[in-house]
């Protein structure tokens, strides 16, 4: 096993209640915080809770309106050979929107599954941490890969996939992370 270099498409961000509460932070005052330290888009993503947690789920309509043009347009550059991503367009051309992210659950392809190893983040608030989780829906990975401290390289990538991609707010999920 190792750890490998991934790009992804954070489909659910969340985290605790209890840590927001303890840092005496407001959830709005939180996502300004995220948009700042790791351009987060709080404007594609649906806030909800349950007793312990908060999360953003990303809206299904940037879904299903954008995830197969956006990969159509991303995968060529991803991937040089096109064998890693033609059955993933192919099957989405096909397929019911409202079925792609159960079907990326199957891990149907390297360049398609969700992955339940995607790395977090975690802002800090006095004295108090936030760990922000993110569910991603991988689209590339690579590696092996070892790094003791990383975030302000993965911020600049981020950075220019949001340029690149512009016309997309899809782009604004992406998430360039360590995973195993």
């Amino acid at each position: 096993m190792g750890q490998y270099l991934a790009i992804g498409l954070a489909t659910k961000i969340w985290m605790k209640k209890i840590e927001i509460n303890k840092a005496k932070i407001t959830i709005e005052a939180l996502q300004e915080k995220m948009q700042q330290q790791f351009n987060h888009i709080p404007e594609i993503y649906e806030l909800s809770e349950d007793e312990g947690l908060y999360y953003f789920d990303l809206k299904k309509e940037i879904i299903n309106n954008q995830l197969a043009p956006f990969l159509e347009t991303i995968y060529p550059l991803l991937y040089k050979n096109v064998a890693y991503y033609d059955y993933v367009v192919e099957k989405l051309r096909i397929m019911p929107a409202s079925e792609w992210l159960d079907w990326a659950e199957t891990k149907p392809a390297e360049s398609f599954q969700f992955d339940e190893d995607a790395s977090s983040d975690y802002i800090r608030e006095g004295f108090n941490d936030i760990n922000i989780h993110y569910d991603c829906l991988m689209l590339s990975m690579e590696g092996k890969i070892s790094m003791e401290t990383y975030g302000r390289q993965f911020k600049f990538f981020k950075h220019t996939m949001l340029q690149t991609f512009k016309e997309f707010s899809l782009a604004g999920a992406l998430q360039v992370y360590i995973t195993n």
